[in-house]
């Protein structure tokens, strides 16, 4: 079988596909060989306080809408259907269906261990191998989904435009080559363009489902509210920030999403687009202050108390994930959303 490094020394390929290849190929990408918190931590993996708020989203909305299917896309450890589900059976008595779309084979299989206690005739959990969903209305939801999946650039460099490849001689580098896409003329020389043609892939084929069918796509992702022409492609080894190219396959790759992007593709398709807030602004919505409030009422722990502080600091710190990452809601029909209004 041919090395990766020995086909690119006489050739080069796409961004996309190489990081697609470090954190998704069989036996040897990042994601075929590390759970969540290895390298870096999630919000669902920091508290179960995460998941609660969002269950308490969907509650709200369900006393309107008669929904019982819900999908994850890219759930990680499974940590965060398992405090959503935990929720919703101690206030939904009706038979539910809940669905997991997985890349990962080692992930899926964390999964599979986290919440084979949770499969019963009235709690029906599905592990997908593709997106392709039952025609019925559902809620889908993802945190830090779209900023795993791999893009490419552009630059504009003496008003031509250019995609950056990556090629391979004595070590990776990423390369200029000249590319017949067209874009706006309102760039300047130096802007990078990212795209990520998978995420489009996802997120079309999910919001015609909620187009045809009804439901509803909840996103929390890493990104500034209007994102600017930068490159934003970084990589993190054992929590410590690194160049994509310094540790290829030992490291999680990531970039910042784009939610103009994702709403305006959302619009077009005649959907309703809320948001983008910052998460600390739908956790505290919500109820999480209320939440950590009661239960150290009821706890004489000092250690349990201190931990719980900390859990809430590092979800709604406005200088951490309360700030840097965003949430968005996307339907057909209209919530009323008083939490997207603050």
């Amino acid at each position: 079988m041919l090395d990766i490094r020995d086909f690119l020394k006489i050739n080069h390929i796409s961004l996309s596909r190489f990081i697609n290849y470090c954190l998704y190929k069989k036996d040897q990408g990042f994601y075929q060989k590390n759970s969540i918190g290895t390298h870096f931590i999630t919000s669902p993996e920091v508290s179960q306080l995460f998941g609660e708020c969002i269950a308490i989203f969907f509650l709200l909305i369900l006393k309107k809408y008669k929904i019982s299917s819900f999908c994850e896309l890219g759930p990680g450890n499974g940590t965060l259907m398992k405090d959503l589900i935990i929720i919703l059976k101690k206030f939904i008595k009706d038979s539910m269906s809940f669905y997991l779309y997985e890349k990962s084979i080692f992930l899926k299989n964390l999964q599979m261990n986290n919440l084979s206690n949770f499969n019963t005739t009235s709690c029906e959990i599905n592990f997908l191998d593709r997106p392709k969903f039952k025609k019925e209305p559902i809620f889908f939801f993802c945190n830090e989904f779209f900023d795993a999946l791999p893009i490419n650039q552009f630059e504009k460099v003496n008003n031509s435009w250019f995609e950056k490849r990556v090629t391979y001689s004595k070590r990776y580098k990423i390369i200029n080559v000249k590319t017949f896409e067209k874009f706006n003329k309102n760039y300047k020389n130096g802007d990078i363009i990212e795209t990520s043609p998978l995420s489009q892939l996802y997120l079309i084929k999910i919001l015609k489902h909620i187009k045809q069918y009804g439901g509803g796509f909840l996103i929390f992702d890493y990104g500034p509210f209007s994102k600017s022409n930068i490159n934003t492609l970084q990589a993190l080894h054992n929590s410590k920030k690194c160049d994509i190219l310094d540790f290829p396959f030992q490291s999680d790759i990531t970039y910042h999403v784009n939610f103009k992007d994702l709403t305006s593709i959302a619009n077009k398709l005649g959907l309703i687009s809320y948001g983008p807030i910052t998460q600390k602004d739908f956790l505290f919505f919500h109820g999480i202050n209320e939440r950590v409030l009661n239960i150290i009422s009821q706890t004489s722990s000092t250690e349990k108390v201190e931990s719980l502080n900390k859990q809430f600091e590092r979800l709604t710190s406005p200088s951490g994930m309360g700030g840097l990452i965003k949430c968005i809601y996307i339907s057909r029909e209209k919530i009323d959303s008083k939490v997207f209004k603050l």
